[in-house]
């Protein structure tokens, strides 16, 4: 074989290598992107509904517990019909209706991501069998509220309400509050807080606790795909764990937060679990702080060397003298044997 065809065949092989190489890394490449794209996208969106889900269920679960123990739930008694938002200010909802109004937004809020969700489903990546479990949670969720006489599109409309066009993002509180005060967009939340005003009063309490089961079992789930803590353990401790003005069982004094408007009005039946519906969320029992006192091992370089006695033993360990210097003779009056402001003389 000449030196031409050498050549000419070490030209070809390194440049079919060189287009393999080049193939398999752009491949590669354009993986890894849509990769990211579709993690970053199943983030986006689950996110904010593991974080919506776990707020709602902390809310319901107030009523749920004060009505186990009361009977009712005062905070939110605060109306008979709906109607009555018509005309309040926005001192009604940031006072007396702050507890009513904000669960019929935090209900408005989940409605949203759920709608959110299930519409970009297909474009979500999920891993194992979560693209069919995820439908089937969201689904079993949307029941649960239709049996609260919450109909499925009814809490489509009502989270799209709550979405603000054209950023997309959700409404805050004061601009959803200023929805309930239109009667024409009012009425498409009536649902929502005819519910929450018949649990207040005791009522609906199956209803209620299905609605709790539904999104306790979402939250799980959520926890589980995205890899994260329990949701709901950490929303219930963020509330029993914070500094309050009273005692942690007595559930007195102010509280912030996103739960923290219901701290003031919950009064004695709240307690440490206040946050629990039916028990649905283990109490966080708060560790105790000890009484401050005496260390009961100091640090033994620290610890003061008490003055030997006449009949001590000697110390098998020599100290050095604290006093390197002459000793002063004995004051006047000191007594025999003892020198100024020393104990008896140890000996030898």
């Amino acid at each position: 074989m000449d030196a031409l065809s050498v050549t000419l065949i070490s030209a070809v092989t390194s440049g079919a290598i060189s287009l393999t190489l080049a193939w398999v890394s752009g491949r590669q490449q354009r993986r890894d992107s849509e990769r990211v794209q579709r993690e970053t996208r199943t983030m986006a969106y689950l996110n904010p509904l593991r974080w919506h889900t776990a707020e709602v269920h902390h809310r319901l679960s107030l009523y749920a517990t004060s009505v186990d123990c009361d009977g009712c739930y005062p905070p939110a008694q605060v109306l008979a019909d709906p109607r009555e938002m018509e005309g309040k200010g926005a001192d009604w909802f940031a006072g007396k209706g702050v507890v009513l109004g904000s669960s019929v937004w935090m209900t408005a809020c989940l409605f949203a991501q759920m709608t959110r969700t299930r519409h970009d489903l297909p474009f979500l990546r999920l891993a194992g069998n979560d693209d069919t479990r995820l439908p089937g949670l969201l689904q079993k969720v949307h029941a649960a509220f239709a049996a609260c006489e919450i109909y499925y599109a009814t809490q489509s409309s009502i989270g799209t309400d709550a979405l603000l066009e054209p950023e997309g993002r959700l409404r805050s509180y004061r601009e959803f509050c200023d929805l309930l005060a239109e009667p024409d967009r009012r009425v498409w939340a009536d649902p929502v807080t005819w519910f929450l005003i018949a649990v207040a009063h005791g009522e609906r309490r199956p209803a209620l606790q299905r609605v709790l089961d539904a999104l306790s079992e979402l939250s799980a789930f959520l926890d589980d795909s995205l890899a994260g803590g329990a949701s709901l353990r950490a929303r219930h401790g963020a509330e029993i764990h914070r500094p309050r003005g009273g005692s942690p069982g007595t559930g007195t004094g102010t509280g912030a937060g996103a739960g923290g408007d219901l701290d003031a009005t919950a009064g004695a039946s709240s307690g440490p679990d206040a946050g629990v519906g039916r028990g649905r969320v283990p109490s966080l029992s708060p560790h105790p702080i000890p009484a401050p006192g005496p260390d009961p091992s100091p640090d033994p370089v620290l610890r003061p060397i008490p003055a030997p006695g006449p009949n001590s033993a000697p110390d098998p360990v020599p100290r050095p003298n604290p006093d390197p210097g002459p000793r002063p003779g004995p004051e006047p009056g000191a007594g025999p044997g003892l020198d100024a402001g020393q104990g008896p003389d140890p000996g030898p």
